[in-house]
């Protein structure tokens, strides 16, 4: 009776503590970020928005920012922005950008106690809230590493609908794949505990863009959905203590091709790539498979999602895809009976996955 009592303790979960989706919020935020600019605040940005940041933040008090260019999304980056915070005793960074600003700041802020202020300029991928950064190291590889929660988000859906169509087209990949995810989460039901509040979560995230296939990708309406989506995507994550419901064996699959560092596609794309596969894959297996609209919404998106896409060939792709197994210690998928399925059958996934495409 003691155990069962210990596990039906409720949990200490870490939010942001103010979350504004909507058009025009950097503006309908100066309140908040002129009082968050009282102390040393550096803003950190990729070059390509400078000049948007100048705009859109320029009525906080500027004796008190220092600006930071952030280049890459590794070691040394993050070190660089460190020193400078502790040097210039920063209480606050402003991260104004994409993924790879938004993931050196979250690694940051879980090194450094400084408050971390989120406003992304596109909407790739569930980075904006996730507990997870994904972070370069000295060889180029990926690591998905464990970040900070940002204290504040603020996603203004004028600036991320004018960012390029590919970066939002990846976004709705990357939060269809949670479907993907969640199938794994129901076919390990009987070795690791499923969540429900993050089984909830995840799913109710992809819910949000699901049927939008026909809709256009500057169209407000998807921006705010997808925003919400990706968002919620990666509290499903904090929930979770992990990352399980929103990353399962297409995700194992990217990480593969990030791994062997193949083509040139997006996380968000090479994730929808994963999803196609798999959905295949587990139909010729007689397993569980995705509702078709999944399929039908990426598609209907144009969203790069096949190996000639991506500039991966046939052959790297099942180099990726034998490998793929391994890349997540203990992350239990139907992928783990991989050794085990016919070569053909896995040829017949393929063909079904992406053949089509170039018929």
């Amino acid at each position: 009776m003691q155990n069962t009592i210990g596990k039906l303790n409720t949990r200490q979960l870490e939010f942001p503590a103010q979350l504004i989706v909507r058009q025009n919020a950097v503006a309908a935020s100066s309140e908040l970020l002129e009082q968050l600019s009282t102390n040393k605040v550096v803003i950190a940005l990729d070059e390509g928005v400078r000049q948007l940041a100048q705009q859109s933040l320029a009525f906080l008090d500027q004796r008190n920012l220092i600006t930071h260019a952030i280049s890459a999304a590794d070691f040394e980056n993050i070190s660089q922005i460190d020193m400078l915070c502790a040097q210039q005793q920063v209480d606050t960074v402003i991260a104004f950008g994409g993924g790879k600003v938004l993931d050196a700041c979250k690694r940051l802020a879980s090194l450094r106690n400084v408050k971390l202020v989120v406003i992304p300029t596109a909407l790739s991928s569930d980075c904006i809230s996730s507990p997870v950064a994904v972070i370069f190291d000295k060889e180029g590889k990926k690591l998905s590493l464990p970040a900070a929660i940002p204290n504040f988000i603020i996603v203004d859906t004028d600036i991320c609908a004018r960012a390029p169509t590919r970066l939002t087209q990846a976004g709705v990949g990357d939060l269809l794949s949670n479907y993907s995810a969640l199938l794994d989460m129901e076919y390990a039901e009987k070795q690791a505990e499923i969540d429900g509040f993050s089984f909830l979560l995840a799913k109710s995230a992809a819910n949000e863009i699901l049927y939008m296939g026909s809709k256009s990708l500057d169209d407000p309406e998807i921006i705010n959905q997808l925003a919400e989506g990706l968002i919620l995507s990666g509290l499903a994550m904090g929930f979770s203590g992990d990352s399980r419901p929103c990353s399962g064996a297409e995700h194992l699959i990217s990480h593969a091709l990030d791994f062997l560092q193949l083509g040139h596609g997006l996380h968000g794309e090479q994730v929808a790539l994963g999803t196609k596969y798999c959905h295949y894959l587990r139909k010729l297996l007689g397993l569980p498979s995705l509702n078709p609209q999944v399929i039908t919404t990426l598609d209907g998106l144009n969203i790069q999602s096949s190996p000639a896409a991506l500039g991966i060939s046939r052959e790297d792709f099942f180099k990726a895809l034998e490998i793929a197994p391994s890349m997540r210690k203990g992350r239990i998928t139907f992928l783990e009976q991989l050794a085990h399925i016919p070569q053909a059958t896995l040829q017949q996934a393929y063909a079904d996955a992406f053949e089509p495409l170039t018929q």
